[in-house]
């Protein structure tokens, strides 16, 4: 039964999303093989997951089958990086062979007497508040999914910036490598990348970011899935246990990062998941359990640098309910998905945490471009401890806040009167996890790194509630409130003293914008009904995924007829603030520019110039001798003496948008060294381009990042505009405006 339903769920997702991929020129044939490399890999994770025994009920089935799917692509990814086979053959294949490796297992007679093994994926019908919550939740579903096939992946500034341009180029080159970010955060380009090969793997059937670009969006479910799964696990009542999963996809940020190409949904869905495995795992105390455990805490620390961080959380499971010594078989997936990525920056650039340095009790144990000091050198770092509660609540969503808040305090409560492990012990996590995000990261003003706390904060909702029927009553119809107060919100805002660049985050606005509320309201009333309907046919998860994904792809397929001359912009999301000049300019290459080399400079958005089917290979080209050159190659040869430029320097090091205040050794007191631009000569650039094989160079005005600390001409292009310009023989500019510049480059060989 539960290989059916996930088969035709699978199959109602993709009918809807193939007419959203004819319009932009995709084939068939792309549909298909993404289809069945989906199927097949879900496929090899659950008789995997068929192997642990389990009473969790549905809930807990997703949450361990899917960390093993994420598992199995991560995975297969390292194998093909290492045969240099990062291609659709490669991917395919391996999810065939997955497929059939699965179906031996499964058919063993071993699997088959196993011992309290999951009973097959079935559908629970939910009390009525959870079918009301689920018409909601398939509402807001269905206007992401249209929402993201129009908008993104341009709803995130880090999508284009390096999350979606890594997946490409590892694509196009077949290989994982260390890419260029110099007009950006350095850490970018070393940092843990699972997220993008997940990324990379959804690409491969289609060469384009149709599913990619709103990447994170199975990670909105799985983080859902497992709150409830927790709730459930420490005796939350099933009517109850939907709040927490509902407030966390309801969250703004959540929702933002759901139609996007970050990593932070994904860091904290995969948080979610470690905590609801680590809680069976103490409970039942398996070697498969924590071999699994591992698998999942391995994933969050191959995602994010912010891993580190919040590890000791995850890591205080395996003592807080006394000594597990069978969690050391947590230790393999801890090291494939986590500690591989700190391996390799160790090996290749000389610190595992690099560009930054890493240091015990005041000990430099490896070196790397500059230290915590410098990191704590940027006006992203605060002391105010004033400032954190409107860095918390904007972690949530202000008009989230006012609803979860006082019914988390309720639950907490609750919770603590309860025995310490496990409940006790989770309603401590989100207030530890505030002391570390405020002293252990460099940058703490940006909420989004607060993000996995997000969900843990969340259970306490579902305990609430109590044996009092009235109290319970007036909480349901609270929460049913605030999810309305959350979708609708006001257009005021709450005026307090913050830094300017906070001054918006108090905004009370909806998720829904205000033109799109009577639909919104129509179609979750569509919802509603059909959840009533079907609830408890053995059939209604596929036939609400089909009525979901066709309404997304209803609400996308022809928006530009239904909201000419302006975007249909249904869900109120954050302003990446990308100048109206660049999208512009790319949008303009969408049309003219194909199958080619592209260089950047002036701005870390080399995504874009891939072009919608990544026809291009976008580069960044040095402009100095040293072609090959990426930032930890300038940073140690400056160190030993071997990279001296000559003045004067085209660039000066900074705190970011700080000052750099006097410090010893090299460049230890600037979190910005900018290696890559201290020197500079137009005939080796040009050189580098020709080695490259560019033809086309786009030169982008200078982020308020650089302006001020790079040279550039009167209108605030870098040098390379200038020397494009001092050369037509080589350079003709085709497209121009004040944000960007194309230039077509004619080899040396082929200059008049």
């Amino acid at each position: 039964m539960g290989e059916r339903i996930v088969l035709t769920a699978a199959l109602a997702l993709a009918l809807p999303l193939l007419p959203m991929a004819w319009q932009e020129g995709y084939h068939t044939t792309s549909a298909v093989l993404c289809l069945g490399m989906a199927v097949a890999v879900w496929w090899s994770a659950a008789v995997v997951a068929s192997r642990v025994p389990s009473g969790d009920g549905s809930a807990g089935v997703v949450v361990r089958t899917a960390i093993l799917a994420v598992a199995c692509i991560v995975l297969t990814g390292f194998v093909l990086d290492g045969l240099h086979a990062l291609t659709l053959a490669g991917f395919a294949g391996a999810a065939a062979a997955g497929a059939v490796a699965a179906l031996v297992l499964r058919k063993t007679k071993t699997l088959q007497k196993t011992p309290g093994a999951i009973p097959p994926l079935a559908w629970t019908p939910p009390s009525r508040v959870g079918l009301a919550s689920l018409a909601v939740a398939s509402a807001l579903v269905a206007f992401a999914i249209g929402f993201a096939a129009t908008h993104a992946p341009r709803t995130l500034y880090d999508a284009l910036s390096y999350h979606l341009y890594f997946a490409a180029r590892w694509l196009q080159d077949h290989a994982i490598s260390v890419l260029a970010t110099p007009f950006s955060d350095e850490a970018q380009a070393y940092a843990p990348a699972n997220g993008e090969l997940f990324f990379l793997w959804l690409m491969t059937p289609w060469h384009g970011d149709f599913l990619a670009r709103a990447g994170q969006l199975p990670f909105w479910f799985l983080g859902a899935a497992a709150l409830y799964a927790i709730a459930r696990r420490l005796g939350a009542a099933r009517a109850h246990a939907w709040y927490p999963a509902l407030f966390f996809m309801l969250a703004r940020p959540v929702l933002e990062q759901a139609v996007g190409a970050d990593v932070d949904l994904i860091e904290a869905a995969c948080f979610a998941a470690s905590m609801y495995l680590g809680l069976v795992a103490v409970d039942r105390d398996t070697r498969a359990d924590w071999l699994i455990w591992g698998v999942a805490v391995g994933l969050t620390l191959g995602t994010k640098y912010l891993g580190l961080v919040y590890l000791p959380v995850l890591l205080s499971m395996a003592v807080a309910n006394g000594v597990r010594r069978r969690a050391l078989w947590a230790i393999p997936g801890l090291t494939v998905f986590g500690a591989s990525w700190y391996l390799r920056n160790w090996i290749v650039a000389g610190s595992p945490i690099y560009p930054a340095s890493l240091s015990v009790a005041g000990v430099t144990i490896a070196r790397g471009a500059f230290t915590r000091v410098a990191m704590l050198n940027t006006v992203f770092h605060t002391r105010d401890i004033s400032l954190a509660p409107t860095i918390l609540a904007h972690s949530f969503g202000v008009t989230l806040v006012f609803v979860v808040w006082p019914l988390a305090c309720l639950g907490l409560v609750a919770m603590v009167r309860r025995r310490w492990w496990p409940h006790a012990w989770l309603a401590a996590v989100p207030f530890v996890m505030a002391v570390l995000f405020w002293f252990g990261l460099p940058v703490n003003i940006d909420s989004r790194f607060f993000l996995p706390a997000v969900g843990p904060a969340l259970v306490p909702v579902a305990f609430a509630f109590g044996r009092s029927r009235v109290r319970n009553a007036s909480l349901h119809v609270i929460c049913l409130a605030g999810l309305a107060w959350i979708l609708i919100g006001t257009p005021h805002a709450i005026a307090l003293a913050v830094p300017w660049y906070m001054s918006d985050w108090w905004a009370l606005n909806g998720l829904i914008s205000p033109t799109s509320l009577g639909a919104f309201a129509l179609v979750a009333g569509m919802f509603g009904v059909v959840w009533l309907t079907i609830a408890r046919s053995r059939w209604a998860v596929p036939v609400v995924t089909l009525l979901v994904a066709s309404t997304g792809a209803v609400l996308a397929v022809g928006e530009d007829t239904r909201c000419a001359p302006v975007r249909c912009d249904r869900l109120h999301v954050t302003d990446p603030y990308i100048r109206p000049g660049l999208i512009t300019a790319w949008e303009w290459m969408d049309d003219h520019v194909h199958d080619t080399t592209v260089a950047y400079t002036g701005i870390n958005l080399p995504y874009p110039l891939s072009g919608p089917h990544l026809t291009n290979r976008v580069v960044y080209a040095n402009i100095d001798g040293h072609l090959g050159w990426r930032f930890h190659d300038y940073d140690r040869a400056y160190r030993a003496g071997r990279f001296e430029p000559v003045p004067p320097p085209l660039a000066i090091s900074s705190g970011e948008l700080e000052p750099v205040p006097p410090g010893t050794g090299p460049r230890d007191d600037a979190l910005r060294p900018r290696y890559e631009r201290l020197e500079g000569f137009p005939d080796l650039w040009m050189g580098n381009l020709d080695t490259l094989g560019v033809r086309d160079v786009f030169i982008a005005r200078l982020s308020a990042y650089e302006t001020d600390y790079q040279v550039h001409g009167p209108d605030g292009f870098p040098v390379e505009d200038g020397w494009a310009q001092a050369a037509p023989d080589r350079f003709t500019l085709v497209f121009g405006n004040e944000d960007a510049r194309l230039y077509a480059v004619r080899s040396k060989d082929h200059a008049p």
